[in-house]
């Protein structure tokens, strides 16, 4: 190669590094203005009329009508802005007994439907001895407003303030679970507001940061692509309970390498516990173990008993 020809390639070389440093420079400035990721953030469907209409519910929900209707309660909170958040409370019958029968499970879905899609996995918890409360965030299922992060960290803070305030709820017995985006609800209520019993994360998000690195070539800062505080890299370290973090090692949603495993490696080691599901995605952990197992885990962690 000519002199000439190398002083070329050194050339086109440089330009070239200019030219992705200038990318990346331009796609940090203009992100924050115009590509935000909040509204991919959730994907809420509508209810109308009433909760539990069949028409609406799909067959895969595994949902079994198994917890009678005199035991379950509808509740209206009040969000971010007075919007109107709607929940239910399932009680347990006046005679259950047992060394766990104080416990309430407060239950954070996910980031799309809304509690018709979920009210399979409230009968699971419910059927293993719980009382549990589901809420809708703003947005999802009839629940007012627009969803957001703040609206969605308010929402988790009314149904606390809410299970606090019933009679029947012992305060020290309050246990949140929590499946993918409502991960971050369930860390900001354990690691901000108030230490519960336990915490259950199932197949959890990390933070923006990770779900942006896992969408772009760039290493972009989570608060450029969202307004929304999720960072459960920052509070995990701040739970102050025993923790349970179950995920699908075939997880290709909340990828557990970018997600689950990183919580778990700044997690408290003395007092977090992983339960890996081979072969489980997103959404058929308890699928994948089995119901009489998924219970028979989530009893156990609950109860302080080794699984």
């Amino acid at each position: 190669m000519s002199e000439k020809a190398a002083s070329c390639k050194v050339q086109e070389a440089k330009w070239g590094l200019a030219a992705w440093l200038w990318f990346g420079l331009a796609l940090v400035l203009v992100l924050p203005g115009c590509l935000r990721l909040d509204s991919f953030l959730f994907e809420p469907t509508r209810v109308e009329g009433e909760y539990f209409n069949p028409a609406d519910m799909d067959s895969s929900w595994h949902v079994r009508w198994i917890i009678p209707d005199s035991l379950v309660e509808p509740v209206t909170l009040y969000g971010l802005d007075s919007n109107r958040v709607y929940g239910f409370f399932a009680r347990q019958p006046a005679d259950s007994s047992g060394p766990l029968n104080d416990v309430t499970i407060v239950y954070h879905h996910g980031r799309g439907e809304n509690i018709n899609r979920y009210w399979g996995r409230v009968e699971l918890l419910w059927e293993a001895g719980y009382r549990v409360f589901i809420y809708d965030y703003e947005g999802f299922g009839r629940s007012e407003g627009t969803p957001s992060g703040a609206a969605c960290y308010a929402d988790a803070e009314a149904a606390l303030a809410y299970v606090l305030a019933r009679p029947d709820v012992v305060d020290s017995s309050i246990v949140h679970y929590a499946w993918s985006l409502g991960g971050f609800m369930a860390c900001h209520l354990a690691a901000d507001i108030r230490t519960p019993r336990c915490l259950i994360l199932e197949n959890p998000m990390a933070s923006m940061s990770t779900l942006a690195r896992e969408g772009a070539v760039l290493a972009i800062p989570g608060s450029f692509l969202v307004d929304a505080d999720f960072d459960n890299e920052v509070r995990i370290p701040l739970v102050g309970c025993r923790t349970l973090i179950l995920y699908g090692e075939a997880d290709d949603t909340a990828v557990p390498e970018r997600n689950a495993l990183v919580l778990l490696d700044k997690a408290n080691p003395q007092t977090t516990t992983a339960y890996p599901v081979a072969n489980a995605n997103h959404s058929n952990v308890p699928e994948k173990m089995t119901y009489p197992e998924y219970v028979r885990i989530v009893q156990a962690f609950i109860a302080g008993d080794s699984l």
